[in-house]
């Protein structure tokens, strides 16, 4: 079974990310009255990702710079998140037939971008934590380095 899209079907994804890129970086245009550099739509069928590149503002970018900083301006892109939620999602769904639900905002200061999570259905997940696990009293590069392993690649991201 082949399970990598058709060429007529890979086509069709990437102009329907292009038509929510647009959307989403229009909206976002309108909004805050600036245009992120780039806007990149990442999409698995139940979750889009949209990164918006650069889209932060030059005090927005010194602000983020320190945890305490980062945390006023990502609570300021939550708090307009909130209040422009359903406008955006109609706005995406107006330009592209594409339903949106929920979401979430994550403000990465360092790059000055700002990611948006949506599902694209409704969904419930159940999450059973079991017993957490002892504290095994070895950071894991230090046992790394300890084996004479170098650890590159090797548990980091």
């Amino acid at each position: 079974m082949n399970t990598l899209p058709s060429a007529d079907g890979a086509t069709a994804a990437a102009r329907l990310a292009r038509r929510v890129a647009r959307a989403i970086g229009g909206f976002e245009s309108r909004l805050l009255r600036r245009t992120p550099r780039s806007v990149t739509v990442v999409g698995d069928g139940d979750r889009l990702v949209v990164s918006l590149h650069e889209s932060l503002s030059p005090l927005e970018c010194r602000l983020a710079a320190d945890s305490g900083g980062r945390l006023r301006v990502e609570e300021f892109h939550r708090g307009i998140f909130a209040d422009t939620h359903d406008d955006l999602l109609h706005a995406v769904w107006r330009s592209t037939g594409v339903v949106l639900d929920a979401g979430l905002v994550h403000v990465d200061g360092p790059t000055g971008s700002v990611l948006k999570t949506f599902t694209t259905a409704p969904s419930v997940e159940l999450v059973l934590l079991g017993q957490g696990l002892p504290a095994l009293g070895v950071p894991v590069n230090a046992h790394l380095h300890a084996h004479g392993a170098s650890g590159g690649g090797v548990g980091r991201s």
